[in-house]
């Protein structure tokens, strides 16, 4: 059974130090504040650990040679489905703080010497369009793929259980991983893009207030 995926996510270091600044900019400050208090990629990352400690936890289960930890719900795996789907929750809750950031810097205005800032939060804006856009079809993909798994595990302590259901539903919930993987490419490279134009867009901020 191959459950593992090795993801990693660039966990945002920006560190807001204003100055005097105009008051786009000012405005801009304000929303990266709020993303750095939305921990999305730590939730992806944390979702990711647990995929990873899937494989232990299932062979785990195996090991008790006793189909009753899957019929009572008690084997690791369940408890390994349930963190998952309480991540998914805190990402629902990142994900419409990143959409409410997307709205207030698209209804910013900028003077005429803001035209470089602009120009970055105008890069921001499309990748946090980008994530929202692909977390819309991430999230009820996983939850899915949590009940798919979930199915699975229940029907492993059923008596009709055979060696050919196991092998079936390891199939399964391998081929749902895979299908997760586009969505991980994508959100790792959208959000390593907007890290970048954060980070320049508070060095220019920090510019201004010299």
């Amino acid at each position: 059974m191959r459950i593992s995926l090795q993801k990693m996510f660039l966990v945002s270091g920006v560190t807001l130090v204003m100055g005097g600044c105009g008051n786009g900019s000012a405005q801009v400050e304000d929303q990266m504040e709020a993303l750095e208090e939305a921990p999305l990629q730590h939730e992806l990352q944390t979702l990711i650990d647990y995929e990873n400690r899937l494989q232990d936890d299932f062979e785990s289960a195996l090991e008790e040679d006793d189909t009753s930890v899957f019929a009572e719900s008690t084997a690791a795996v369940f408890a390994n489905v349930d963190s998952r789907r309480g991540t998914l929750e805190d990402l629902n809750e990142s994900t419409s703080t990143y959409e409410s950031v997307q709205q207030e810097l698209q209804e910013v205005s900028f003077s005429e010497d803001e035209a470089e800032i602009e120009g970055t939060v105008s890069a921001m804006i499309e990748n946090l369009q980008t994530i929202t856009g692909t977390m819309e079809s991430f999230l009820p993909q996983y939850e899915e793929t949590l009940s798919g798994e979930l199915d699975y595990f229940n029907s492993l302590g059923e008596e009709s259980a055979d060696y050919e259901h196991f092998t079936d539903g390891v199939g399964t919930v391998n081929e749902h991983h895979e299908d997760l993987n586009d969505h991980y490419r994508s959100l790792n490279a959208s959000l390593t893009e907007l890290n970048e134009n954060k980070a320049q867009a508070l060095e220019i901020i920090n510019g201004e207030g010299e």
